[in-house]
């Protein structure tokens, strides 16, 4: 088990380390020598969500961050985090933190 929480870590690096690139667990698994179902079993038991969703608030969470630090366009930093679509970036972001992402900037962004 042990084993399999490291290979498990070792997919959360390569999902967090290129947010535009999305994976499927099925490309997962194979690179990884993993079945699916182990592969998803595991994933939640380290990090208390399924893969999808876990990647979808790491990207959401990711772009909060960016629109704090004010660098870069929404359309951009929603590329950078992964999303093709503005309009699908800004219906996620606002499930996620209930105001759309110009307003959290507007609220939240760092003045230097």
């Amino acid at each position: 088990y042990s084993k399999q929480v490291e290979i498990i870590r070792e997919i959360h690096r390569l999902l967090t380390s290129n947010l535009q690139r999305h994976y499927t667990i099925e490309e997962l698994s194979r690179k990884y020598l993993l079945n699916t179902a182990t592969l998803k079993s595991v994933f939640k038991a380290v990090y208390s969500q399924p893969i999808g969703a876990y990647m979808k608030e790491y990207r959401l969470r990711r772009a909060m961050e960016l629109l704090r630090q004010g660098e870069g366009s929404i359309a951009e930093i929603a590329e950078q985090v992964g999303y093709e679509s503005q309009g699908n970036f800004t219906e996620a972001f606002k499930t996620l933190a209930h105001i759309p992402p110009t307003e959290y900037r507007r609220r939240y962004q760092r003045t230097n």
